[in-house]
This record gives structure tokens, sequence and C-alpha cells, in this order.
């Protein structure tokens, strides 16, 4: 069987990711063959990708319109390359995938995957708007013949808003924890601040992802000053990665006079070998699918501190036993949790332990099965023949 996986780029982010793990976790598979389609040229990923897998750069528009005409990129690689699932990854490629499906009548079964909140995506949207998005999301979803989501929060969203039903939903956490992640956290990292042979050194709270406004960093700069100014914890920050709000949480920390204390990295290819080293990992985001960092936090033993938003972090930390929650945007409660954990950490073995049930064989293995529901597996009926 072949499987295309269809993503919007290999840039840095979650889903480019668990793009690149999936796809090589199922080009292991004896019986699949795998393209990992990618419609925006390259990124800074494109290098991680396996040499099991064939990486198809199509350097194509995300527009719907485009597959009107006969020279459409994505639809020239769906005819040539005849793929017979095509597995998307997030709601716009998803959306694209669906669309093409539609249009050109092509004959793959559709399996389309949601890694965030839809509903709290659109929560600023006009009241017409929503209804648009709502309607549009619910038509093109129907193409597809089941719908994979990351956490049970995501899915409970999407049969709320009618756009998919039940029986199509499938629930599939993410694969995270598996050897190549755990070789990367093997890597020294680069950074004074995480040097082993620092001796005393004031613990460091980590923070990794794109630095946009959902992220919510600001409600994490201002809980890190309250607990150096108010709380008088020693401490210091470090935010992994790059994004269009960076100059003004520079501005902030500044004014919050922490500057010195607060490092940006910048965009950092291996955050775990950051992490390992670190006393906390910090997420302040305002809505999530399945935040990738508090899995990665947990397998290298780092303690987490998370607001409590849709969906996932309470799924991962099951309702606080693996790490602390708090109410999103709440800055006292957050500095809070950082001075309670720093303070009494939970073990490092329970943490890696339950890591474990993020694991690349899981998750692959529940894709898998998605990929032959409904059909009989070649391989499994040949090993049955008498």
């Amino acid at each position: 069987m072949k499987i295309a996986l269809l993503c919007s780029d290999l840039h840095f982010g979650g889903i480019q990711k668990i793009a690149l793990i999936l796809a090589e976790g199922l080009a292991g598979m004896n019986d699949l063959s795998v393209d990992l389609a990618v419609l925006r040229g390259d990124g800074d990923f494109i290098s991680m990708a396996s040499p099991a897998v064939n990486v198809v750069r199509l350097n194509c528009t995300s527009q719907f319109l485009a597959l009107l005409f006969p020279f459409s990129k994505l639809a020239r690689y769906f005819r040539e390359a005849r793929p017979d699932v095509v597995l998307s990854l997030g709601h716009s490629t998803n959306c694209l995938a669906a669309c093409a499906k539609w249009l050109r009548r092509f004959p793959f079964r559709l399996i389309v995957s949601e890694h965030s909140s839809f509903g709290t995506r659109m929560a600023a949207d006009a009241k017409f708007h929503k209804w648009r998005r709502v309607a549009r999301a619910r038509f093109l979803y129907r193409q597809a013949e089941f719908c994979v989501c990351v956490s049970h929060g995501v899915a409970d969203e999407l049969t709320g808003l009618g756009i998919v039903p039940k029986e199509k939903i499938r629930v599939i956490y993410n694969p995270v924890v598996d050897s190549w992640p755990a070789d990367m956290a093997k890597e020294p990292p680069d950074h004074l601040w995480l040097r082993e042979d620092d001796g005393e050194r004031p613990p460091v709270i980590l923070s990794a992802g794109r630095l946009i406004g959902l992220k919510g960093l600001d409600t994490l700069i201002r809980a890190f000053a309250r607990l150096r100014h108010e709380m008088g914890i020693d401490a210091r920050l470090m935010i992994l990665g790059e994004g269009s709000e960076r100059r003004n949480l520079e501005n902030l920390a500044q004014t919050l006079d922490v500057g010195e204390d607060v490092c940006f990295t910048g965009y950092v290819p291996n955050p775990r070998a950051y992490m390992k080293n670190t006393a906390v990992v910090a997420l302040s985001s305002h809505y999530e699918g399945l935040p990738n960092v508090l899995i990665e936090a947990l397998s290298c033993g780092v303690n987490v501190v998370s607001t409590d938003c849709k969906s996932g972090p309470r799924e991962i930390l099951e309702d606080g036993r693996w790490g602390r929650l708090v109410p999103v945007g709440d800055d006292l409660a957050f500095a809070a949790a950082l001075r309670d954990v720093l303070a009494a950490p939970l073990p490092v073995g329970e943490l890696r332990e339950r890591a474990k049930y993020f694991s690349l064989e899981r998750s692959v293995g529940a894709y898998y099965d998605v990929l032959f529901e409904g059909r009989e597996n070649p391989e499994a009926a040949k090993d049955a023949a008498p």
C-alpha cells in the first residue's frame, strides 16, 4: 500500500516534527511505501528525514482555487503518484486534501488529522465567520474516511460542533518518545547556563516553541518576574524559538527588570539537549492540541508547569498527577506553581515512565490500524491463505 503524508512544510513546529517521526515509523512497516509530500519547499527539519521516506517537495500554493487549474502541482502529484491513502496533518492541509479529492474525484482514501483546538482557534471570529468556517470544515471533512484527533479534547470539540460524527473519530496520541529523540537528548547543550561543570548555578526554567501570541509567553515572563522579585527565588528563564512576538517579549523582560535573567536563544534544532539540564519546562499557551513539549520534558525526566488550556495538557499530565496545571493567563498562579515545583520536584524515573505512554510504537501501531480499517490487509490475507 502506498501512503502519502501531506504537510504544509518542514519548518520548526510540532506538526512538522510529528510528520517526520510518523513517516519514518510507517516506512518501517514491510507492506507500506511512504511519501512525505510537503506543500512549501524545504525547512529546518528537512535534513532529519529518514532515507526510508520519499520526501516530495511540491512547492505549491495552499489556495483551494489552484486545484481548478490543470497545472496544479498538488493535483499532478496525486494523479502521478497514485497513493492508496492520503494522511493529511493539520486543519488547513486537511481542507486542501479534501478539496482535491472532491474536485478531482481522486480515488485515494483520505484520513485527516486535527492537531489543535478548532473552537479556540476561531474564538475571536465574528459570528458569520465562525459559521462559515464550521460549515466549510463540515462539508470537506465528509470526504475523509476517518479523522484522527491528537487528544480527546480536540475530538470532543469536533463532534460538539457537528464537524465530524463520533463514529469517524479516532484518538491517537502523537509519537513523541522513541530512540531518535532519546539520542538527541544525549547531545550537550550549547549554553553556559546549562553546563553541568558549573557547580552551583541557579535553576533554569525553559520554554520551547514559536514566539507568537497564542503561546502566552507574556504570562510566563510576568510569572518569572514575580518568582524573582516577589518570591525571592534565584532562577533563570530560557526561551527557545523564534516568532513575531520576540521583540515585544524582550522589551517586556527589560521593563519587568528581569532582562539579564531571561535568555532568548532563537531557533534551536534540538531542544531536548537543553531540556535535560533544566529544572522545569513551562508551557503558557492559550490553547494546544497535544503539546509535544510537555511529553518531551517528561521523557527527559524534567518537571513541568502548564496552563490548563484546551486541549492536551490535562490529558498528558492526568489531571495534574505528573505536573502542575494553572489557569490560562494567571501569572500569579504560574509563579506559585514554579516555586512549588522547584521546592518539591517529582521523581525523575516516574516522569520518564509516564512519557513512555506516548511512544512511537504505540502511535504508529494505531495509525497502521486506521490505514487498514474497513479493508483487508493484503499481508494478513496472504498469511491466512492455505
